[in-house]
């Protein structure tokens, strides 16, 4: 604000205002005055999952790339005072359960600082008719006995994207950041730090844009090389192992964590680099521990296989706006293959 920022409350903004196929400003509605317009040399999204501006433009901007149900996350949680305090509260505990929280998981969050405080919740996969994750939440976490004389202090829900990365950040006079841009973590919907790296990408494109003239996607095409490189490559990765571990049963679950197909520290790594990094003794090892389940093993192949192909395929993002269109339907020809294949 004092570098001159207008806030404005009150306000909404409704859709944008297109002329000769680009931006150039937005629709509000204020309370006290009603819908009015605003003109701009470019517009940020930055609604969340809502896309309240963006869903408006046309669908074949890669800037909108609407989301399937699919590849979202339907979440309640509350946070809780315990009756007793929590044993180890510097541990933050994700379960994985496709009877409990299916398509998701679940969570036991305590807060450091107090030790009989919680944040628990459930998530659920979107667009598969699952029940409301408020009542499996109930069902399944709160009956435990930990819970037993709990109050509730705060409670809510939300609609979280898991999927890869918007097609591009920008296009014709606006831009996305955020949820909006699906700068997500796919594994477990966690965007805080991808939000403030696409907020940084893009700022720094309009910044250097403004230095060379003009706003155009040619002058903030460096927001979405700046985006793969710092985050979003590996989103991609990770969303090719997102769709593997909800094709999960909680049987091949179980097994391949008890047989160490799958590791504890695989998720961990994976969640941090993107990758896999095996020895040759490890893949070994590995391998003769999925003999007794092929199928698992076959598909465990089928996903790094196909991991390594988006890996390949987004370091090869293009570096101009004119190719974006050829590239994404290599993109969803990949993912076309992929789902074909995992089943």
């Amino acid at each position: 604000i004092n570098n001159g920022v207008e806030y404005l409350s009150l306000t909404y903004g409704l859709e944008p205002i297109i002329k000769n196929h680009r931006v150039v400003g937005i629709k509000l509605w204020s309370r006290g005055r009603g819908v009015w317009e605003a003109r701009a040399s470019f517009i940020v999204d930055a609604t969340g999952l809502a896309r309240a501006i963006v869903r408006h433009l046309p669908k074949e901007w890669p800037v909108r790339d609407d989301i399937d149900p699919k590849d979202m996350n339907i979440a309640y949680r509350e946070v809780r005072i315990l009756s007793k305090e929590i044993d180890e509260p510097n541990i933050h505990r994700i379960y994985i359960n496709k009877d409990v929280a299916p398509g998701g998981y679940w969570w036991f969050f305590p807060y450091s600082m107090m030790p009989n405080k919680v944040n628990v919740g459930l998530g659920v996969q979107g667009g598969m008719g699952y029940p409301h994750p408020k009542d499996l939440l109930y069902r399944y976490v709160l009956t435990r006995p930990e819970f037993r004389g709990s109050k509730i202090i705060e409670a809510g829900g939300a609609a979280v994207p898991t999927r890869r990365p918007v097609l591009s950040l920008i296009w014709n006079g606006i831009g996305v950041v955020g949820d909006a841009a699906y700068a997500v973590n796919p594994i477990h919907g966690g965007g805080k730090g991808s939000a403030m790296i696409s907020s940084y990408c893009l700022a720094n494109a309009i910044i250097n844009g403004l230095n060379y003239g003009e706003l155009n996607n040619n002058s903030l095409w460096d927001a979405n090389i700046c985006y793969l490189k710092m985050y979003g490559i590996k989103q991609g990765v990770l969303d090719i192992f997102r769709i593997f571990l909800q094709r999960l049963s909680n049987d091949d679950l179980e097994y391949g964590m008890r047989s160490k197909l799958i590791k504890e520290e695989d998720l961990n790594v994976l969640s941090l680099k993107g990758d896999l990094e095996l020895s040759v003794v490890e893949k070994a090892m590995r391998l003769l521990a999925g003999l007794r389940r092929p199928t698992l093993l076959i598909k465990l192949r089928t996903v790094a296989k196909f991991m390594e192909r988006v890996k390949k395929h987004y370091n090869n993002y293009p570096r101009n706006p004119e190719n974006i269109f050829v590239w994404a339907r290599e993109l969803n020809s990949i993912y076309h293959e992929y789902l074909q294949k995992i089943g």
